[in-house]
């Protein structure tokens, strides 16, 4: 009876955990889209990119996570891989990571 148990419980957590996901990346979306609409102009055109965004909240995070992504993991991660996503519109991004977790939510709870 036990064995048939724990893989629902474990399934049922990893329904939570896609629609927490899906929602924290819905209110960054939504939170960076009004940052885009009433916060100052962006640098690189109509829309702040997500470096710029995330410079601005946390410029010393920003720079260790490029200093341990390029020592420890691997540099090619970072330049070109995180740099082009970076470069995206904040919103298109947390936007596509939203429609991915909800997405993922949805197909679990089919099941």
């Amino acid at each position: 009876m036990l064995k048939r148990i724990a893989p629902l419980c474990v399934f049922g957590l990893m329904k939570r955990f896609l629609l927490l996901m899906a929602l924290i990346f819905g209110f960054a979306s939504l939170a960076t889209g009004i940052y885009d609409l009433a916060g100052p102009a962006a640098r690189s055109g109509l829309l702040h990119t997500g470096g710029e965004v995330w410079f601005a909240l946390s410029a010393d995070t920003l720079n260790l996570m490029q200093a341990v992504t390029q020592r420890y993991l691997w540099p090619a991660l970072w330049d070109p891989g995180i740099v082009s996503v970076l470069k995206f519109p904040a919103v298109a991004t947390l936007g596509g990571l939203t429609a991915l977790f909800a997405s993922l939510w949805s197909l679990a709870a089919r099941r």
